[in-house]
């Protein structure tokens, strides 16, 4: 149950971000939302549950974005890895540090993007359209929306996983 509820939110999420919010002007500079659902993995799931949710994920992102393959799906893995590896010093699920986390992962994938891009073409245009300024407003708004995701994706998961328990049981007794 636990692949499938991440999986068919993870798919949403790409459904959402390639394409309804490039048509909406606001959600034009938003960050990679499904470093929301990385940390979260990271924060409240195993290891072994979270690696096959991480390459579905890593390998659709990667086949749509028409850039260097492996690049989403790297960051994903190295942003989940260092999730885990900050809860053996760090309580992640304190309030404070919560937007900080979301905000590393896309200074992560912002970076790893950079590279990636630089070296399939080692342009100066490639490098100018990296500026500070999509960045800094990818950074804004995972400061601000981070938080707020995260308790919403562990709403739903919550929620789904209770309804698939009610489905079990009704079809057991019934």
């Amino acid at each position: 149950m636990i692949y499938l509820s991440h999986s068919l939110v993870g798919l949403g999420v790409i459904l959402l971000q390639t394409t309804v919010f490039p048509h909406i002007h606001l959600f034009a500079g938003c960050y990679d939302l499904l470093i929301v659902q990385v940390v979260y993995l990271g924060l409240n799931h195993t290891t072994r549950e979270s690696l096959l949710i991480l390459a579905l994920l890593g390998v659709a992102m990667d086949s749509l974005t028409g850039g260097p393959y492996g690049v989403y799906l790297m960051t994903y893995i190295w942003l989940f890895m260092s999730v885990r590896w900050a809860l053996i010093y760090l309580r992640l699920s304190n309030t404070i540090i919560l937007p900080f986390v979301v905000v590393y992962g896309v200074l992560m994938e912002n970076l790893l993007n950079f590279i990636g891009a630089v070296s399939m073409n080692p342009s100066a245009d490639t490098i100018a359209q990296m500026t500070v300024r999509p960045i800094a407003f990818e950074l804004l708004w995972a400061i601000v929306t981070g938080p707020f995701l995260l308790f919403l994706l562990g709403l739903v998961l919550r929620k789904s996983r209770q309804m698939a328990r009610r489905v079990i049981v009704v079809g057991k007794n019934g």
